[in-house]
């Protein structure tokens, strides 16, 4: 059976047998429960995730409020973005919300990597061009949807999530409040 995370990239782009052999070489894999914080703040993101099964958020405080910024469900990659690719101490920090099963990888063995198999950089682009499009659309969604379109496109995105992960989060990832939450599943029944 082919690594997971490997099969998450080759739906980008075909991967050479020699560029599987050495992306294989640098992934690591561990399984961790519920609360760990793969990054906290103001820490450096020397690793990049992919959550086999589990659940996990990004978030961060703004005026003294925990705001999830996004998720990562099974088979979805997370990582504080910013800070692995430009090796800055991070303003946000990642918690897992379930006992998790992660495949990982540093951002330096992943750069050498790169350097020495173009096919992964293409690979890793057109990833990389596909979240920038979903993170879009969630800004979009903030400023134009209902926050009842928000849970909706939430749903579709992460599928299962609003049965596992906690309320407040959710309403915190599409910007309202858990009681708005709660009418518009009472709604949605």
């Amino acid at each position: 059976m082919e690594n997971p995370l490997v099969q998450a990239l080759k739906v980008y782009d075909r991967l050479m047998d020699d560029t599987v052999k050495d992306l294989l070489s640098i992934i690591r894999y561990e399984s961790l429960p519920k609360n760990t914080e793969l990054l906290k703040f103001d820490q450096i993101a020397r690793n990049m995730y992919f959550i086999e099964k589990g659940l996990a958020r990004v978030y961060y405080y703004q005026d003294g409020k925990d705001v999830t910024d996004y998720f990562a469900i099974d088979g979805q990659f997370i990582g504080a973005v910013p800070s692995f690719f430009t090796q800055e101490p991070s303003y946000k920090a990642i918690q897992l919300l379930e006992d998790s099963h992660l495949y990982y990888f540093s951002s330096t063995g992943f750069e050498a990597c790169c350097d020495h198999h173009h096919d992964l950089e293409r690979a890793t682009r057109k990833l990389m061009g596909f979240g920038l499009v979903q993170e879009q659309q969630r800004i979009e969604s903030l400023r134009f949807h209902s926050a009842k379109e928000r849970y909706e496109n939430m749903e579709r995105q992460y599928p299962g999530i609003t049965n596992r992960c906690p309320l407040q989060y959710i309403a915190s990832y599409i910007g309202t409040t858990p009681v708005s939450i709660s009418r518009i599943r009472a709604g949605l029944q």
